[in-house]
């Protein structure tokens, strides 16, 4: 197995790689070929995993290419972890030097591409939360391991990953996107405490010139990473040595990058280097151009820091400020549960709720911390056993302080409440703002004028049970309701989803948008811009693959808004793309 530090190529252990170059690296591959030096004897955990890492890795380990590891030269420690998505509550993964790999369904279809995942590993480690269902996180310990090189042991300002929290774009939707910079070079640089500098210098390596932009996140990546992403090479297929390239589908291993790339001088094998990091979704990637060719950019121990980051013992403490804002007491639910209780403004929550009548309409409203209230505009139809689950819960515009969110059922009358808290969101800074809106976005124009004045009692700060006697209407929701579905509710981007909506007017033009997970409004094609008309039953499905409809679908919560051009009914429905 791999040291924690960045290379984990086994570079450490011939020491003088770097002097001999490529002969001392296959000196190695022999002997361990020919059992001079062990190897670690853990067995792959899944057939499944042992074919993923035998693709791009037995050839390294064969000494067919000459190139730095993908997964790493062994499996690791093998486990069932807690996962609430699984029908046992458990997945079974594997952890490798570079990354973890994951079975959440034993029972599904081998064949497919996403039967081994790998997780969004970097997004956890930045964010300091352990993912442990589809929706579900556990915070824990600031994930202070050094990103690369010899550890915080050695070299104590090493930036870790905490330190890249302030640069990255997953604490807050639409944060710290960068402009588009292709052509330019990286001079930018971070340390351990997360602050930003800059090193004209380390801009003339070749490596560091901007190569290509992800819209998707809003960052650069460096030529040296882009042509690493792209490589072409031999390959292990069906047993073969095949020249192809050496990952089909970048997206996919990585995950969209989440921050810029960034210098640091980081001690490796006890020598001070300046090394370029970039921390994308699931991995992170490193360009050592003081190294040999094959070596220059290399996949960091994400596997490794991620195993340490859950059950290697107490972390240092971050130099990095991490707020944690003082949650006043909440009232206790009312038949629901949402996820997280507390967040900042523009995070999406995740609520649960039961107790209602098999088929009913379901509508739902706010309650400020003012006690005021406002119409959520999530409108449900509650399953055959009077439950809906993975209600998607949009906060972006709220203001700070104790929320409520009441479901009613129009039938029974039954109302579940959950209640939340809602810090403030940092700012953005206007330099990171994009210049131009992302490919594929438009705004759309809003025309109708506001609906009725609530005349609701609000929902009293500990809850009630009972539905007051002014309700409805709710704002825009007329007698008759919206409601509105999303079936299925998460899944892969080219898989088909079915978009429902009925109580609209016979024949009524319809308003139809999507806002994918980064803000961003965008239309199915040959829609015309999201124009559809309901049908004489006052009913409208739309049926589409977003990987196909879509210019880009990244993964991520995504909402389904619709809205009748005569009724004036308008809703909205999320969803998940993962």
């Amino acid at each position: 197995m791999c040291s924690l530090r960045l290379c984990g190529e086994y570079i450490r252990k011939v020491g003088t790689l770097r002097l001999v170059g490529i002969l001392a690296f296959s000196l190695l591959v022999a002997l361990l070929l020919s059992g001079g030096v062990s190897r670690a004897q853990t067995p792959f955990a899944d057939k499944s995993f042992q074919q993923i890492w035998e693709h791009t890795d037995a050839p390294v380990l064969s000494g067919v290419v000459k190139r730095s590891w993908y997964w790493g030269p062994a499996p690791g420690t093998a486990m069932n972890e807690p996962y609430s998505g699984s029908k046992t509550g458990t997945r079974q993964v594997q952890y490798f030097d570079k990354a973890r790999m994951e079975i959440n369904n034993p029972a599904g279809d081998r064949n497919s591409e996403w039967f081994v995942t790998t997780g969004l590993l970097v997004v956890d480690l930045v964010s300091g939360k352990q993912q442990v269902g589809d929706k579900e996180f556990v915070p824990r310990q600031a994930a202070e391991i050094a990103v690369g090189g010899d550890g915080l042991e050695s070299d104590p300002d090493a930036p870790t990953y905490t330190s890249f929290r302030p640069v990255s774009s997953i604490m807050v939707p639409g944060a710290n996107r960068a402009p588009k910079l292709t052509g330019q070079s990286v001079t930018a640089t971070i340390n351990r405490a997360g602050q930003i500098g800059s090193n004209a210098a380390l801009g003339l390596y070749a490596g560091a010139k901007l190569a290509a932009y992800v819209d998707v996140t809003g960052h650069n990546i460096p030529q040296a990473m882009w042509d690493f992403l792209n490589l072409k090479g031999p390959v292990q297929q069906d047993g073969a040595i095949v020249q192809v390239q050496t990952i089909a589908n970048w997206v996919f291993v990585m995950g969209y990058p989440i921050t810029e790339p960034y210098w640091a001088r980081v001690k490796v094998d006890g020598v001070y280097r300046d090394i370029l990091f970039q921390l994308f979704e699931r991995r992170s990637l490193a360009y050592l151009p003081s190294y040999v060719e094959g070596w220059q950019v290399q996949m960091g121990n994400v596997g490794q820091h991620y195993q340490r980051w859950l059950y290697g013992g107490p972390l240092p403490t971050p130099l990095v400020p991490l707020p944690s804002p003082v949650v006043p007491p909440l009232p206790p639910p009312i038949d629901a549960t949402i996820s997280p209780v507390s967040a900042q403004v523009g995070v999406t929550l995740s609520a649960s709720i039961r107790g209602f009548t098999p088929g009913e309409g379901i509508v739902s409203w706010f309650t400020r911390p003012d006690l005021t209230t406002s119409d959520a505009r999530i409108n449900l139809t509650a399953r055959v056993d009077g439950t809906v689950d993975n209600i998607l819960v949009p906060t972006a515009g709220l203001s700070p302080g104790s929320w409520a969110i009441t479901f009613h059922g129009r039938v029974s009358g039954h109302e579940s409440i959950a209640y939340f808290y809602l810090t403030a969101a940092p700012p953005v800074s206007v330099t990171n703002t994009p210049s131009t809106l992302p490919t594929g976005t438009a705004t759309v124009p809003r025309t109708s004028t506001a609906g009725p004045t609530s005349t609701r009692t609000p929902t009293p700060p500990r809850g009630s049970a009972s539905p007051t006697a002014t309700f409805p209407p709710v704002p825009t929701q007329p007698p008759t309701g919206l409601l509105l579905s999303a079936r299925p509710g998460y899944g892969p981007p080219d898989v088909q989803f079915t978009f429902s909506a009925s109580g609209l007017s016979p024949n009524e033009p319809v308003q139809v948008k999507f806002t994918d997970p980064n803000g961003s409004v965008v239309y199915p094609a040959g829609s015309n811009n999201g124009r559809y008309a309901a049908g004489p039953d006052g009913r409208l499905e739309i049926t589409l693959v977003p990987s196909q409809v879509f210019p880009s679908a990244p993964l991520g919560n995504w909402l389904f808004e619709l809205r009748g051009e005569e009724s004036n009914q308008e809703g909205v429905v999320g969803f998940t793309l993962r």
